[in-house]
């Protein structure tokens, strides 16, 4: 087994909060001013979650943490530092850790596989055949999901929540914010299914500490009432969708904010609730727009639309990563500005939207702009 503390195959260097700073085995030794850099922003979703785990443990013993050559990137190695009995490292080897855990759960523990998000696409088929099919309570911490930057292109969290979103008998969550990580960490171990919580290497947004709770599955979260325009998030996105949803209203538009926290189940009632009569539903996903989360909202909206009149004029915007291509190597910052998927590239895609669709705040009919919508003269 991997020492706890040393790098492992990650092109990164944790620092005591869980941040990353440039450096160790690809990047050379990162100065004093990166490591002061990365000390000073709020401890990572990755160390939340590493932490919650182990206060959970002294109390569990039957949690049992594994990864697969991971010990470090995953927060795991303070979990071994204090149960090394009850960690297990199977190395480069995804398939062998969820099949191991699904055996544990058979026999009656609790074990928690943490795995970078794009190495988990290795370990579908145990996925499927092992957890899913036998519906144990297997947690899959889904680290890096979303956009992860100078880890390189091989490394963006961008595909594993549409193929999971199939698979029957898997919840799939992610929070908000890192003190709803906690509280998503403790849901998890409180229920009896698969269970697959993402969230990305980013940093936390720094919000007060509060008391973990065990949540109710399937239960999304509104933020914000509106009349024209709803917002629905999955993941930390949440909050950009927050800042789009400002820059909106400086613009006259009433938008609502629903923080989903589930991506299967959806929460149905509340999604519903409120897309009835909007001019536009906007979901919000750090993942391929193909199958995910957008895709199930969409689905939602257009069973309810064949029996309910209310959601006949309802359009639904998915905004994500793009389809069909892989994202670079970039800081995420960069990254997430090029995609758009910043808080104010996520406002012009809906202003964009809405003016493809001819609206304005007051409701009055748009003009549509010079060549948009119609054919060239011949």
């Amino acid at each position: 087994m991997p020492t706890p503390g040393l790098p492992d195959e990650a092109p990164v260097e944790p620092s005591g909060n869980g941040n990353s700073v440039a450096g160790s085995a690809d990047m050379g030794t990162p100065s004093q001013t990166a490591r002061a850099a990365a000390a000073s922003r709020p401890p990572n979703y990755t160390y939340h979650f590493s932490t919650e785990l182990i206060e959970l443990a002294r109390i569990d013993r039957r949690i049992v943490a594994v990864t697969a050559g991971m010990p470090t990137g995953t927060g795991l190695h303070a979990f071994q530092k204090e149960f090394p009995d009850r960690f297990i490292d199977v190395g480069i080897a995804e398939q062998h850790a969820v099949a191991l855990s699904a055996g544990m759960a058979l026999a009656g523990e609790r074990p928690v596989v943490a795995i970078y998000s794009t190495f988990l696409q290795r370990a579908f088929d145990q996925e499927v055949h092992d957890v899913c099919q036998n519906d144990l309570p297997v947690v899959i911490a889904v680290d890096r999901a979303g956009l992860v930057g100078e880890d390189g292109t091989s490394h963006q969290g961008m595909f594993t929540l549409p193929t999971q979103r199939q698979l029957p008998n898997m919840i799939i969550a992610s929070p908000k914010d890192e003190q709803e990580l906690r509280s998503l960490v403790r849901t998890a171990f409180a229920q009896s299914h698969p269970f697959s919580l993402h969230y990305p290497r980013d940093p936390g947004f720094g919000v007060p500490t509060r008391i973990p709770e065990v949540l109710p599955v399937g239960v999304g979260e509104l933020l914000r009432e509106g009349r024209q325009i709803l917002i629905v998030g999955f993941g930390p996105i949440v909050e950009r969708g927050r800042q789009a949803g400002e820059l909106l209203e400086k613009d006259g538009w009433s938008v609502g904010l629903i923080n989903a926290r589930y991506a299967k189940p959806l929460d149905r009632q509340l999604i519903l609730d409120q897309a009835r009569g909007k001019k536009l539903v906007v979901t919000l996903e750090e993942s391929v727009v193909t199958g995910g989360f957008g895709a199930g909202v969409l689905e939602m909206i257009e069973e309810a639309r064949v029996a309910d009149a209310a959601y006949r004029n309802v359009t639904v915007r998915i905004i994500g990563i793009p389809a069909d291509r892989f994202v670079d190597h970039g800081s995420v910052d960069d990254l997430r500005r090029l995609l758009r998927l910043d808080a104010a590239g996520i406002a012009d895609q809906i202003r964009e939207t809405l003016s493809r669709m001819r609206l304005t705040p007051d409701g009055t009919e748009a003009v549509t702009p010079a060549g948009i919508g119609r054919s060239k003269a011949s």
